[in-house]
């Protein structure tokens, strides 16, 4: 799907949703999922493409894959993360937005800390080797 597509079902979508905002609001949520989730699953091509011309660069690198992989992830977290806070704040409950991207946040954390702890094992072993 190329952009003027994605761009005509971004407009079409936001239209319905708000004809119907005054009348039915709980389908204007619907809609406006609906409308995002096309919209993102307009882009699993090009995202797959991104992340195999990456995967070729990190195998030619030597990096080990496992670092690329969190890193994917932690991009991946950080997407959902920020789609359903919008969907919430649209939605009108932002606190239940801030509730989710702290979730976020705390997932990251959790998902990067072997590699952080790696790293600080490493610094000690650096240092106390003199």
């Amino acid at each position: 799907m190329d952009i003027f597509m994605i761009s005509a079902a971004a407009c079409i979508g936001t239209v319905f949703a708000v004809l119907l905002k005054g009348t039915k609001p709980e389908l204007s949520i619907g809609i406006c999922i609906i409308t995002c989730l096309i919209l993102i699953f307009s882009c699993v091509d090009g995202i797959k493409s991104v992340f195999s011309d990456f995967a070729g660069i990190i195998e030619m690198s030597g990096i080990d894959m496992k670092y690329f992989n969190v890193v994917i992830k932690v991009i991946g977290i950080a997407y959902i993360t920020q789609f359903a806070a919008e969907i919430c704040r649209d939605s009108g409950q932002g606190s239940i937005a801030l509730k989710t991207e702290l979730a976020g946040k705390v997932c990251v954390l959790v998902l990067t800390m072997p590699i952080i702890k790696g790293f600080l094992e490493l610094v000690i072993n650096v240092l106390n080797w003199r």
